[in-house]
């Protein structure tokens, strides 16, 4: 499997993810309802939870749901644009990621 790293910004997976987190993401493997995932909009990226699957994208959400924008506001996210699933949290604290 190939990894890439990102980096939490904002607060919208608080509590599972707070801001600054470094996290290792897998480029290639399944998506799974509940995964996190790290997905590409509006020329950045973005780090969200799975919710739904469907034909045409995959709906998100962040942990911290009054805070989050995802989609409910943007709607699904391409399959094309999602780049991978969180699996790993390198710094503060190193360990997997639990998924939903």
């Amino acid at each position: 499997m190939r990894y890439q790293m990102a980096v939490v910004s904002g607060l919208s997976m608080i509590p599972t993810l707070a801001p600054g987190e470094r996290l290792l993401f897998r480029l290639d493997g399944p998506i799974v309802l509940g995964d996190i995932v790290v997905f590409k909009r509006a020329n950045q990226f973005d780090v969200k939870r799975v919710l739904r699957i469907e034909a045409d994208g995959i709906f998100v959400q962040g942990d911290n749901d009054l805070v989050s924008t995802d989609s409910r506001t943007y709607g699904l996210i391409p399959h094309n644009d999602v780049l991978g699933a969180v699996t790993y949290r390198v710094w503060p604290k190193p360990g997997r990621i639990k998924q939903g």
